[in-house]
């Protein structure tokens, strides 16, 4: 063995805080999440680009949304993992950024929709969810409230599975309706 090779003693590793491993697994959770929805929109790339709206800038957006999407939150999932809690979060956040630029085509072309559930989910993603998400990558950036920048870079991600689950419940309500009173 080579005198300049040094192994790490057992004393000398230390053991992560207790009160960050709550942190890494709920970020590994949020990451893993993500990775799931970016990585099932990706197919979109690659099958019939009428599927994505329209051409120049509005499409180039949408599509280096998707492409980013899958790579940055597998990033997030890969920090989070090893250990990395603050770069976790800059990827989580750069990822809730990206989002955002996903939906200004959208907001420039037809403006804020202020209709039904859209009154609340269409300013919150475009006002304060990138704010949120910019403030996290700076309280990251700083290594600052950890805490704090994990639960701000997770709100749009909980709020999207929170959705999905209200969703499934108004189909399972409606379909037990139906079950019992007939149409």
């Amino acid at each position: 063995m080579n005198s300049a090779t040094t192994l790490p003693d057992a004393a000398s590793v230390q053991p992560r805080p207790l009160r960050l491993l709550g942190l890494y697994l709920f970020l590994i959770i949020i990451a893993a999440i993500e990775a799931f929805e970016g990585l099932s929109h990706l197919p979109m790339l690659f099958g019939d680009t009428s599927e994505v709206p329209g051409p120049g800038i509005d499409g180039a957006i949408i599509k280096a949304y998707v492409a980013s999407h899958p790579v940055l939150a597998l990033a997030a999932l890969g920090f989070a993992t090893v250990g990395r809690l603050h770069y976790a979060v800059i990827a989580l956040g750069a990822l809730v950024l990206m989002n955002w630029l996903n939906y200004m085509p959208s907001v420039v072309r037809h403006g804020f929709d202020f209709g039904g559930i859209s009154a609340f989910q269409t300013p919150v993603q475009v006002v304060a969810f990138p704010l949120m998400a910019a403030c996290a990558i700076a309280l990251a950036a700083r290594r600052e409230r950890l805490g704090l920048a994990t639960l701000l870079v997770s709100i749009p991600t909980l709020i999207d599975v929170l959705t999905v689950i209200v969703n499934v419940l108004g189909v399972i309500i409606f379909a037990i309706g139906i079950m019992i009173y007939g149409f």
